[in-house]
């Protein structure tokens, strides 16, 4: 569960991230605009920090895709080429937002080059407005879930161990010392974990190959640096689990009378 929700938590904020990027900023510039002070505002935009890539459409490949979707030719129809050269301009997702983008809007529009500015701020609103509220939906039923597999761990721990709450009583009265007794269930705990960390690695992958499936870009959004921080957040979480667990409930045993045993 703890591998469920950390997945699930990881993938959705880089899907968001990845759909804020996709988010463009279009400047059209004049008919007269010379080309060299077009890249000249192509290259100050790509300096900014929060400009993750600037694409340019130069006029003549806008006219000759508007040809080949028309089938027609329009050069000869209008004698003169209608198409605008465009820069497209994506931010990175820590600064793709209504704000940055709308500032950046009136900063580009007051350029004498530039006839207009142009985003998709319906897109960008779904995305805020959505994502959030997602993440925390899928947050709590993922942390239901783990909270119902922490108890479930625990209870299991505990029956187990009143199964044997005599022979740790026999344990203290031949002089074993507590931490002595608690070294086994501890390390039986940890057994448990990790054959569980055995089981949960293949159904994580499993998901993420039926992720890949749907969406075949979300293999490049996760990096192995990434998938190796979560399996190690995995196996830890699960270790000191069932370590604690076995831990409180050995020393419960330990402090009952014996007449509390039966």
């Amino acid at each position: 569960m703890v591998g469920l929700f950390l997945s699930v938590m990881l993938f959705g904020q880089k899907l968001e991230n990845r759909l804020r990027e996709h988010v463009s900023l279009v400047v059209m510039f004049h008919l007269d605009t010379p080309e060299a002070a077009i890249l000249a505002v192509k290259s100050s935009l790509e300096s900014k920090e929060e400009v993750k890539e600037v694409i340019y459409y130069s006029s003549e490949a806008g006219l000759e895709e508007m040809t080949r979707d028309l089938n027609q030719d329009i050069l000869n129809t209008l004698e003169y080429n209608p198409i605008p050269a465009t820069l497209e301009i994506h931010l990175n997702a820590d600064f793709a937002n209504q704000t940055n983008l709308a500032r950046m809007k009136v900063d580009l529009a007051q350029q004498k080059v530039v006839r207009e500015v142009n985003y998709q701020s319906g897109i960008l609103e779904k995305i805020e407005a959505n994502a959030s509220k997602v993440l925390m939906g899928i947050g709590i039923i993922s942390l239901l879930f783990m909270l119902i597999a922490i108890t479930l761990i625990n209870g299991t721990i505990r029956l187990e161990l009143y199964a044997q709450r005599f022979i740790i009583r026999s344990m203290q009265l031949v002089g074993a010392k507590p931490w002595f007794i608690l070294q086994p269930f501890m390390a039986k705990g940890m057994r448990i974990s990790l054959w569980a960390m055995l089981i949960a690695f293949p159904v994580l992958a499993g998901l993420a190959y039926v992720i890949w499936v749907f969406i075949p870009d979300a293999v490049s959004m996760i990096s192995i640096q990434e998938i190796a921080v979560l399996a190690g957040i995995i196996l830890l979480f699960g270790i000191l689990l069932t370590m604690i667990c076995s831990y409180f409930a050995t020393r419960k045993y330990l402090r009952l009378k014996l007449e509390e045993l039966y």
